[in-house]
């Protein structure tokens, strides 16, 4: 996803003179073709990632479309209060891209996890969260930021995400990923790869739950979601983010204000921290939102 997002960032680049790349210090590699370019629209604002946030602000400010690019918890925890009132009160146009979702970072530990972004950035106005499963997802977000009427979120993994043969084009509401009659699991983001491997040890347990994701999360979603589980089929969201603030909590709180009465269940990361500074594969495990963890939990859900 993190190759995507420069590969078609350069592209944007090279046509839109008004995006400017500003990065916390890190990613030099990744933006060499950005520095060949147009050197005096790549900033290295340094470990002053709040800043950073402040100083993309008044470029918006002028005119300019900043894209703004850090590890997941140095831009959005560190950043809240400059997200909030620099880009969100001022309405502001900026892209934030936080790379490193979830466990991504696996091994260097708390400090790196993304693991609470969503449910922090969400309580924000005038700030969209995109959250794709895929490279290809990635480039469309990346194609059609232009078109952004206020400040948005874009959370990334890192590298080697499978390139799903989802549809594109202008980001909007849920897709349906697969279809099935055994109810539907709901996701966002790169964890849709574990759920459909879950989906496929679910088809040997003679279980054919469809899939829905979310790139985007945004209220604008709820009406087409309230559509689709419409039919009253058991329902399981699952995501690589706590409880508090995710997708559970929210679709949950959409079904009952909506007199919804659907089997629910919300699948997300423990409220405490890892007892081990696992691989991103092995956290996911520890977790319970691995493959295997997803596809018990649903086998268990729907034959309560």
């Amino acid at each position: 996803m993190r190759d995507a997002f420069f590969e078609e960032l350069h592209t944007l680049f090279c046509k839109d003179e008004r995006v400017v790349f500003l990065t916390g210090d890190l990613g030099y590699k990744l933006f060499a073709p950005l520095l060949e370019t147009d050197p005096t629209r790549v900033v290295n604002v340094g470990i002053r990632e709040a800043a950073m946030v402040g100083f993309a602000a008044g470029l918006a400010k002028m005119g300019r479309l900043p894209f703004v690019y850090s590890i997941v918890p140095f831009l959005t925890l560190r950043c809240l209060e400059q997200i909030k009132l620099d880009l969100c009160y001022n309405q502001q146009r900026v892209v934030l891209v936080g790379v490193g979702g979830g466990f991504t970072y696996g091994p260097n530990g708390p400090t790196h996890h993304g693991v609470d972004d969503i449910g922090v950035l969400s309580t924000l106005p005038n700030l969209h969260c995109w959250t794709p499963a895929t490279p290809r997802e990635v480039r469309s977000f990346v194609e059609h930021a232009p078109e952004l009427d206020s400040s948005a979120y874009l959370r990334l993994g890192r590298n080697g995400e499978a390139d799903l043969e989802l549809p594109t084009g202008k980001p909007g509401g849920p897709i349906l990923v697969c279809e099935g009659e055994d109810g539907t699991i709901v996701s966002y983001g790169t964890i849709l790869h574990e759920v459909l491997k879950a989906v496929e040890l679910l088809k040997q347990e003679g279980l054919r739950p469809r899939v829905l994701h979310l790139p985007s999360l945004h209220p604008d979603v709820e009406a087409t979601l309230l559509h689709l589980l419409s039919d009253g089929r058991p329902c399981m969201t699952v995501e690589e983010h706590v409880a508090t603030g995710g997708l559970g909590q929210r679709l949950g709180s959409t079904l009952a204000r909506n007199g919804r009465s659907v089997p629910f269940e919300a699948l997300s990361i423990p409220d405490r921290f890892p007892d081990a500074c696992y691989r991103h594969a092995a956290a996911l495990a520890w977790a319970g939102i691995d493959a295997g963890s997803i596809a018990k939990r649903y086998q268990d859900f729907v034959n309560a």
